[in-house]
């Protein structure tokens, strides 16, 4: 199994801090060129993106390069040799049992398209814990939306279905692949590793900046009471695993769990 990290030409502090990432886990990389959405014009743009809006703002310029970087990595593992290949952005940190998980295939679960290697720290629905051999990780079937595409593992197979969703683009690639308010996620089936094998770390972001511009352009600041629901709303949903009566029951009845996908050093 090969990792590929993508990686902007422009992006030299990225390339550095990622290959002291993999060399302190001693593992091998191949570098992909990521695309430079800015640098795309407005008429391949408006030929990529798919007609009918199906995400909550529009897709900016840096977000569809992050998608399209993430479908060259795609195209090589689905027409490389390799029953499975990993692929990285380039602002992750890695834990310190990464060695164990990227350098052998033995440990993924029979018929894994995709395995979630990365956190968004959010709360998810996971079944069928199993403990992977030699190291502090399980890996577990996921049901809910875990966006973000810092790291994951993708069969040859998958990879070539994935791809036939991905001639247009109408949402971001974690929503794509990692929401299941997107068709492709009920077509897969994912799992997710715990503790994840790696997070991003808050390295600045121009695709996280384009994407709060956009939202600027096009949804109002709320009003002081609408703010004050709205961090209320928010501290809730941190908790829902724990006060929501239906995410009490399935933990009590089923052996599926709600939980937060930690990532430790």
């Amino acid at each position: 199994m090969k990792c590929y990290v993508i990686n902007l030409d422009r992006s030299a502090d990225r390339l550095a801090h990622i290959q002291q990432e993999f060399a302190r886990a001693d593992v091998p990389f191949t570098r992909v060129e990521a695309v430079d959405g800015r640098l795309l014009t407005q008429e391949q743009l408006d030929a990529l993106v798919d007609p009918v809006q199906r995400w909550e703002i529009r897709i900016p310029p840096s977000e569809i390069g992050c998608f399209l970087s993430h479908r060259k990595c795609l195209e090589i593992v689905a027409t490389g040799q390799d029953a499975y290949g990993a692929i990285f952005e380039d602002d992750i940190a890695l834990t310190h049992h990464a060695r164990r998980l990227l350098t052998s295939a033995d440990w993924i679960p029979e018929g894994a398209d995709v395995v979630k290697l990365d956190t968004f720290k959010t709360v998810v629905l996971l079944d069928n814990f199993r403990k992977i051999p030699d190291s502090a990780c399980q890996v577990a079937r996921l049901y809910t939306k875990h966006l973000c595409c810092g790291g994951y593992i993708v069969s040859r197979e998958a990879a070539r279905r994935i791809l036939q969703r991905m001639d247009t683009i109408s949402v971001p690639v974690d929503n794509l692949i990692f929401d299941p308010a997107y068709e492709l996620f009920s077509d897969l089936q994912i799992h997710q590793v715990t503790p994840a094998l790696c997070a991003q770390i808050g390295l600045a972001s121009l695709i996280e900046a384009d994407r709060k511009q956009e939202r600027r352009r096009v949804i109002a600041r709320p009003s002081l009471p609408a703010l004050i629901v709205r961090e209320i709303a928010r501290s809730y949903r941190r908790s829902s695993h724990i006060l929501s009566p239906s995410k009490l029951w399935t933990r009590l009845t089923t052996s599926k769990r709600w939980t937060k996908v930690p990532f430790i050093l």
